[in-house]
């Protein structure tokens, strides 16, 4: 079995083929002026990825650091930004063991980055690391998966996708007592007449709201709001993603 991202990095841009980065980078950018106007318009792009919001917030006239623990994810970000002619530093990290320095007024975590912190002092210690970089005021945005989410939606499914060349098969398996979800990944690439089958592994960890606000504050940081979506919708019983707006004390 493959490392997580190893193979799942070639694919992801085509299986993420229907979010509009668009809309995330400008609610980023519509949050960042709503709570911290005045700071450096430095950002931190956490579990970055491909790179595709990095570089839309780079365009925007961010000065963007992009931090992710998969070396392929990043060389994909590489190159997206030096296609388009655009600087965003990129730091292969754990986000657990973040160290990027100082001096930024915002971060961001997008699509359920924070659910691989598996462990509680892992959690803990991203959010220590974030607030550490940040600014007096500088504000963090990121998102998780809902309790509803993995119950209702991920909870033992089986999802299957398919694009040109690729066939794969996500099977999840949920924990309730825990919060743990893990996933198997089996991809089948197609490579001229053959197909090749490789498996990947990942696991997530479903985050209580009491648990998120116990360790922003202690954190240092306090939550200015939550939404359900870019489009700033409330929090309901039924959604499947939670946003969550903190702001450095």
């Amino acid at each position: 079995m493959e490392d997580s991202y190893s193979i799942l990095a070639r694919h992801y841009d085509s299986l993420m083929a229907d979010i509009d980065y668009a809309l995330y980078a400008g609610f980023y950018e519509k949050i960042i002026e709503k709570y911290a106007p005045s700071l450096p318009k430095r950002l931190i792009d956490l579990g970055c990825g491909t790179g595709s919001i990095s570089v839309l917030l780079a365009e925007k006239g961010y000065e963007v650091t992009g931090v992710d623990i998969s070396c392929e994810m990043l060389s994909a970000a590489l190159k997206k930004a030096s296609d388009k002619h655009i600087r965003v530093l990129l730091l292969e990290q754990d986000m657990a063991k973040l160290d990027c320095g100082e001096n930024y007024g915002a971060a961001i975590c997008s699509f359920d980055g924070i659910n691989y912190l598996t462990k509680r002092e892992e959690l803990s210690s991203c959010f220590e690391r974030v607030s550490a970089s940040l600014c007096e005021g500088g504000v963090f945005i990121f998102d998780v998966n809902s309790k509803y989410k993995y119950e209702n939606v991920i909870a033992d499914n089986t999802f299957i996708y398919e694009t040109d060349g690729l066939f794969l098969s996500w099977q999840n398996y949920y924990q309730k007592d825990n919060g743990i979800c893990d996933f198997y990944l089996t991809f089948f690439e197609k490579h001229g007449e053959k197909w090749q089958r490789t498996d990947e592994y990942q696991r997530q960890r479903m985050y209580s709201e009491r648990t998120l606000k116990n360790v922003i504050g202690k954190a240092g940081l306090e939550l200015c709001e939550t939404v359900s979506d870019v489009s700033g919708a409330p929090v309901t019983g039924a959604s499947e993603r939670i946003f969550y707006v903190c702001r450095k004390k």
